[in-house]
């Protein structure tokens, strides 16, 4: 089971890049290396989503209590979230909750010690994140969870959440990633669902910049594209790291498209060795392989590119071994 928060404040730079912090220190600011790039919500009601969450490789499963199930039927959802925990605590994707403002207290009380890696909460203001924030350490020091260990991630799901997206980044330092929640923005919005012409690109942009600047991550799809894969390269391509799932069979396409191919990794690299070729030349500049011009803006490109692959690396070998029997 998976339930550590893959989030700890690291120097950017990774294994492959570090020796770029001395020539650019203001790489060294923290991100979070969170990998999240499926995040499959499932009903903890429904047994047959649950199946196939606990045979998907998603990075998250996220049970939905107060997104899409009915207030009347809440209850039934909490009394069912434990065993539902249990019931994914094989596999080696992390354990999420769906909550809100006003259930979060009830919500956690139906999760074990431990059982969680953190919550999804859909929120308007940052009252609301503190509310949550303030709720999640009374559960930690209830329950001897180290304080501060649960993560947040702020679902933007209506306009007044867009409207306050840099005040949301902000509120906790729990948060360690926004994400869109279109279906629900849409609907309140009165827009049809979205196809190539892409309606929420506007909104989507003021959440990631929002997040970014805060050195957070952004979450959403991109739909520039025919299919769920190229949505989702279309949206790593703008810097986005991962998206909402809601049907267990685009988990792996969307793991794929979240995920920096080999071409771009080995074009990465060919920028950091030209560069750094240049700089002991004492230029500025290079032309690599390809034709191109490259200098110390390429290189931020570049070390971006080459620090998301071994954290997915990473986190798709931390997932096998989880699910691995040992011998």
């Amino acid at each position: 089971m998976l339930v550590a928060a893959h989030w700890v404040t690291v120097r950017l730079c990774g294994s492959r890049v570090s020796p770029w912090c001395d020539i650019l220190p203001d790489m060294e600011l923290g991100v979070q290396p969170l990998v999240r790039r499926s995040l499959l919500v499932v009903s903890p009601l429904d047994d047959g989503a649950l199946t196939d969450a606990d045979n998907s490789i998603a990075d998250a499963i996220v049970l939905d209590l107060a997104s899409r199930i009915p207030e009347h039927q809440r209850g039934d959802a909490r009394r069912a979230t434990a065993s539902a925990l249990g019931r994914l605590s094989s596999g080696g994707a992390e354990l999420l909750i769906w909550t809100d403002a006003k259930g979060v207290s009830a919500d956690l009380a139906a999760c074990g010690r431990g059982a969680i890696a953190g919550v999804l909460a859909a929120v308007a203001t940052p009252e609301e994140v503190h509310i949550i924030h303030e709720t999640l350490t009374t559960w930690e020091a209830a329950n001897n969870v180290l304080s501060g260990a649960t993560t947040l991630e702020l679902v933007v799901a209506t306009a007044k959440a867009v409207q306050n997206a840099d005040r949301l980044a902000d509120a906790s330092p729990r948060t360690v990633a926004m994400v869109l929640d279109d279906g629900m923005l849409l609907g309140e919005l009165g827009v049809a669902t979205p196809d190539t012409s892409d309606r929420l690109l506007y909104h989507r942009g003021r959440m990631a910049v929002a997040a970014r600047s805060v050195g957070i991550q952004a979450h959403a799809f991109n739909y520039a594209g025919a299919t769920t894969h190229d949505r989702a390269v279309a949206a790593r391509q703008a810097g986005l790291r991962g998206s909402l799932c809601f049907n267990p069979g685009d988990v792996a396409v969307i793991n794929a498209g979240f995920s920096p191919p080999r071409h771009e990794v080995d074009a990465a690299l060919q920028v950091l060795d030209a560069m750094q070729v240049a700089i002991e030349g004492g230029r500025g500049a290079v032309a690599v392989s390809s034709g191109q011009m490259a200098d110390l803006a390429n290189v931020r490109g570049a070390n971006s590119i080459i620090a998301w692959d071994e954290a997915v690396q990473q986190r798709d070998a931390a997932k096998t071994m989880a699910i691995t029997p040992s011998s």
